[in-house]
């Protein structure tokens, strides 16, 4: 990459990344506004956390090592996610619970 960067093309740079995430995030608003009460939105809202978890669980789990620990620190951080999904159904709490209980055991075991 060039060492001479100018001030305006690094300005350009961060404005086009800014507007780029800022439409991404605000065009679901603003397309989706009048459709609220639509079928297919309220089967998105019901199942895509359950999505997004089955995903989640499939990549963390595909580069383990399963034969020195027999993968019982991976399948007992799935097994707390699982458990705390079920009980509270969010989503964020039972990703950072699973991830905690990983890190925790593998450090103290």
């Amino acid at each position: 990459m060039s060492e001479n960067l100018t001030s305006a093309y690094i300005f350009w740079a961060i404005f086009a990344a800014s507007f780029g995430t800022a439409l991404t995030r605000f065009l679901p608003f603003f397309a989706f506004k009048n459709a609220t009460n639509q079928p297919l939105l309220r089967y998105l809202q019901e199942t895509m956390p359950l999505l997004i978890m089955t995903l989640l669980v499939f990549f963390s789990l595909k580069d383990t090592t399963w034969s020195e620990t027999y993968g019982l620190y991976e399948m007992g951080g799935v097994a707390c996610a699982t458990l705390c999904f079920m009980l509270t159904k969010n989503s964020v709490l039972s990703i950072f619970a699973g991830i905690i209980f990983y890190i925790f055991a593998l450090k103290i075991f």
